[in-house]
């Protein structure tokens, strides 16, 4: 028990889906009206605006798109010439003088049927014509004529259903109607009768459009096979039936499969009945109850009594104690075991297929696709809870009785409520009910007993999600230290936070990461476990490990995950790795043409290149990216490999419209290139830098002009170049002004020798 039960809690923990953003757009040909549905999320408003040229359909708040690529493999263009999307808005262009109505069906779909404005009915139309109705693109489906109809009462006293008619798909059987018994009735009146098969065509057209009926994916069988033993066993039993009773009678479905309903029911049994939001009638409870399926006496004991009257003397599976041993070893966890007894016989696994999912839900975590208990997510029932354990993903437009399935949990046995709390809990945290997800495991907390691993790993999930990674990271080390069959995934975990908060963690994290990864290698645990030996080498720093570790993956099964993860790793060594050691592994990466690297990762790359002074490097990364946002920071970073490169016009026109001290900066910098000098001092002056503005003074032709005479060693120069010599030629006071040309001249050597030194230790440009 505890080996299914553990793995079982393991398979669930890997569950965790990923919702889809687009609106899906389906569509329905009919023979009058074509019909497309939008699957929205529950309380999602719209609007619908209609011309004469199409119609607009618009839903508030959403901007993710919608899903068209698969209108039209259902419709022809006979009322509909076009679709296109927009970020919020579905536009149809008619293709004739149509006209559009728009309701509501349940709360997760918006219908649209398009027909003409006019549908005249001839009066030389005979009353056998066959009406078709286009409900999967081109196959059509045909009743027969009246007249038809009438010659099979007439000529067939007994309807007999060929093979051909046993095998065929989507073309229904005529079926003698029950008060049809004689010729002349028959021949009633022809205009009710096509009503009744254009309301029959429509309902069905409905079904199928809205994904209620849809085609069974069962191989055809011959239900007229005789099923017959070796000998006759009526002479050990009078009372055995007779062979005719061995027949197998086709299902009452036929070739078709109702999984959904959009109509609530009108009759009033039905109406007393619970139904999901869509209309389906949920199942009973009882059918799921396992709390109540445990046994009196000893499990042993009890199952031994059991398998013991599973077959009957003439080895005949007895079904009611099928059942039985079922739903025992289901109440104890059980699944592998219940699933063997269900595939025993084929009748008992198609009759009983909620035992089916949950005896899938125990071994594997959940059930198939499209199974049987994932269409009552939303019952007010002990149905709710396997039924959301049944799926898989659970999409946010889906709506799921959270409070029902919780109830239940609680009134399970302590045995089964440890395995499933944390596997609700998982579903509904995906699902984005942090409530319900902390409300599962709120049991368990009560309990005196400490929560089980599972438990905890679902526990720091919730926190993760609320934003308290310090938490979360110790109860991951606690589940890690644990070593139980959560320790692996619950490493993962602990590692994804330290990279995703950018901090380091130790080597010997990445060494127990490593033994894992080689424990689970034939698990589907080990493919992200090796993944995140990967990340777990960078940030402990071991950058040349982490590498070759990507290379080794590169060349395996996962190498369709390489670009990922090298994204992932060159982000770590962009930010943390010394100048040697990121020069060396970021040329040999980015000189590989056929790696893809993320644009985040490229960004970052690409800044610490320029940092280094790589901007050729730099630049043919960011060509690269050619489908690179124009956001605020990309554009600073092209101007800078720009003036890196000697390009100022480029760089200018990257920055043109940007504002700021980084931009203005840089658009200073494209100017002194130029030689503008005069237009890059007034800009690092509206700036206040003061130093960087009084180096483009000094490079301007207008220095004099520019510069302040208070200012630092340029202020003595600007003196002294402004100063006159006195060069007259008279002979009175010549002694004196020799002796103030020499001062002079003196005052200039000392200038000269500040600019040399200035100069020298990079206080001052030069034109080089």
């Amino acid at each position: 028990m505890t080996r299914a039960l553990g793995l079982c809690s393991l398979w669930f923990a890997s569950c965790v889906a990923a919702v889809a953003a687009e609106v899906p757009v389906r569509s329905g040909a009919h023979e009058r009206f074509s019909r497309i549905v939008l699957d929205v999320a529950q309380g999602t408003e719209w609007s619908f605006k209609q011309n004469e040229a199409g119609a607009v359909v618009s839903l508030t708040d959403h901007t993710e798109g919608f899903d068209i690529s698969r209108i039209f493999e259902r419709i022809d263009r006979r009322h509909i010439e076009g679709v296109t999307a927009s970020e919020s808005a579905l536009s149809l262009v008619f293709n004739c003088d149509c006209a559009a109505e728009v309701y509501t069906a349940g709360d997760r779909m918006i219908v649209v049927d398009i027909a003409k404005t006019t549908t005249p009915v001839t009066d030389d139309e005979e009353p056998g014509d066959s009406s078709p109705l286009n409900f999967t693109g081109s196959t059509q489906l045909q009743f027969p004529s009246f007249r038809e109809q009438a010659n099979v009462l007439v000529d067939t006293p007994e309807v007999t259903k060929s093979a051909e008619q046993r095998n065929s798909v989507f073309t229904p059987t005529p079926v003698t109607p029950p008060l049809a018994t004689r010729p002349d009735q028959a021949q009633g009146d022809p205009t009710s009768l096509r009503q009744a098969r254009e309301k029959l065509a429509e309902r069905i057209g409905q079904a199928a459009t809205t994904g209620v009926l849809n085609p069974s994916r069962e191989l055809p069988t011959r239900f007229d096979r005789q099923v017959r033993p070796q000998i006759d066993v009526r002479i050990f039993d009078s009372s055995a039936p007779d062979n005719n009773s061995l027949v197998r009678q086709p299902p009452a479905g036929g070739n078709l499969r109702v999984t959904s309903s959009t109509d609530v029911p009108s009759q009033v049994g039905r109406q007393l009945q619970a139904s999901t939001t869509s209309g389906v009638r949920c199942i009973e409870p009882s059918v799921v109850q396992i709390q109540e399926w445990g046994a009196d006496t000893n499990f042993a004991k009890r199952t031994s009594a059991l398998r013991r009257n599973l077959y009957s003397e003439f080895d005949r599976l007895n079904a009611n104690v099928a059942i039985d041993l079922v739903q025992l070893y289901l109440h104890y966890g059980f699944g592998a075991e219940a699933i063997q007894i269900l595939k025993m016989d084929a009748d008992l696994q198609s009759s009983n297929p909620a035992l089916m999912d949950i005896a899938l839900i125990m071994e594997y975590g959940g059930a198939r696709t499209d199974g049987y208990l994932s269409n009552f997510m939303d019952c007010d029932s002990d149905v709710a809870l396997w039924a959301i354990l049944s799926k898989k993903d659970l999409n946010a437009s889906e709506r799921v009785d959270a409070k029902a399935a919780i109830r239940t949990l609680s009134s399970l046995p302590p045995h089964l409520r440890e395995h499933i709390a944390p596997a609700l809990s998982k579903k509904l945290l995906a699902y984005g009910d942090e409530a319900g997800a902390a409300a599962a495991l709120r049991g368990l907390e009560r309990t005196a007993q400490p929560l089980p691993p599972a438990a905890e790993l679902a526990k720091a999930d919730i926190e993760l999600s609320m934003g308290d990674v310090v938490s979360a990271q110790n109860r991951l080390q606690t589940v890690v230290a644990s070593n139980d069959e959560q320790s692996a995934e619950a490493l993962v975990r602990y590692v994804d936070t330290h990279f995703d908060t950018g901090v380091d963690i130790d080597e010997d994290i990445a060494t127990l990461v490593e033994a894992y990864a080689i424990e689970f290698r034939n698990d589907p645990l080990g493919d992200e476990l090796r993944s995140t030996h990967v990340l777990a080498l960078a940030k402990s720093g071991q950058f040349d490990a982490a590498f070759s570790a990507l290379d080794r993956i590169r060349s395996s099964k996962m190498k369709d995950t390489t670009d990922q993860l090298r994204s992932s790793v060159l982000e770590v060594l962009s930010r943390d790795a010394d100048d040697a050691t990121f020069v060396r592994h970021t040329f040999t990466s980015i000189s590989d043409l056929s790696m893809n690297i993320s644009q985040s990762a490229a960004l970052l790359v690409v800044a610490r290149l320029v940092e280094l002074g790589f901007f050729i490097e730099a630049e043919q990364l960011l060509f690269v990216q050619s489908d690179l946002p124009q956001t605020r920071q990309n554009r600073t970073m092209r101007a800078e490999v720009s003036l890196g490169l000697s390009r100022p016009l480029e760089a200018l026109s990257f920055l043109r419209g940007l504002d700021g001290e980084q931009a203005a900066r840089l658009r200073a910098e494209a100017h002194m290139l130029i030689g503008d000098h005069d237009l890059a001092h007034e800009i690092l002056t509206d700036l206040g830098a003061e130093t960087d503005s009084v180096q483009a003074a000094w490079l301007s032709d207008d220095w004099q002009k520019l510069l302040e005479p208070d200012v630092p060693v340029l202020g003595p120069t600007l003196q002294i170049a402004a100063s006159q010599m006195d060069t007259s030629a008279d002979l009175d006071g010549m002694l004196g002004r020799i002796e103030n040309a020499l001062e002079d001249s003196a005052d200039a050597r000392e200038v000269i020798e500040q600019l040399i030194t200035a100069n020298t230790d990079s206080v001052l440009p030069s034109e080089n």
